[in-house]
């Protein structure tokens, strides 16, 4: 009896997440159709804020300095600047991955957009186990045809 129980809620559990997952492959495929790449400029030299929580997988739509802020702070690496951000024209799509002590680098593949979407494609290449922890991050600026917050963003990973 005990094992029928669990068996039909793991069955329930299962077909729930399954609806999801075809919910998102539906959107997906919609956002697909008539999507263009667009062009994105690939934002270096920032690094991610020591008080933002690294045990989960973060997906941003950042369209003011103040809300990139609350995730990003310049890096002081010699020779090499911050890529400035333009916010009245532009806004900045990010993922940043759990912490992890395996160097990681998250590298963009390419944007695309179609109305009301943003696909936004990267790959992950993770290194060997070191003694210090990080948080992997990719992140670009898009020119603003809309409002970006009206977007539905799809991340996928390549």
């Amino acid at each position: 009896m005990m094992i029928r129980r669990i068996t039909f809620i793991l069955s329930l559990c299962a077909m729930v997440m399954l609806c999801c997952q075809c919910t998102t492959s539906k959107e997906l495929r919609h956002a697909k159709k008539g999507a263009k790449s667009v062009p994105y400029t690939v934002l270096e030299n920032y690094y991610v804020r020591n008080d933002i929580d690294g045990s989960k997988q973060h997906r941003l739509i950042l369209d003011n300095e103040r809300d990139f802020n609350a995730y990003f702070g310049p890096a002081a690496i010699m020779g090499g600047q911050p890529t400035d951000i333009n916010w009245n024209k532009q806004f900045v799509v990010a993922i940043l991955l759990p912490e992890t002590n395996k160097p990681t680098m998250v590298t963009p593949m390419g944007v695309k957009q179609s109305p009301g979407n943003v696909i936004f494609k990267y790959q992950v290449n993770k290194g060997r186990k070191t003694s210090y922890k990080l948080i992997p991050f990719a992140a670009v600026a898009l020119n603003r045809s809309s409002d970006p917050q009206q977007l539905q963003v799809f991340f996928i990973q390549d």
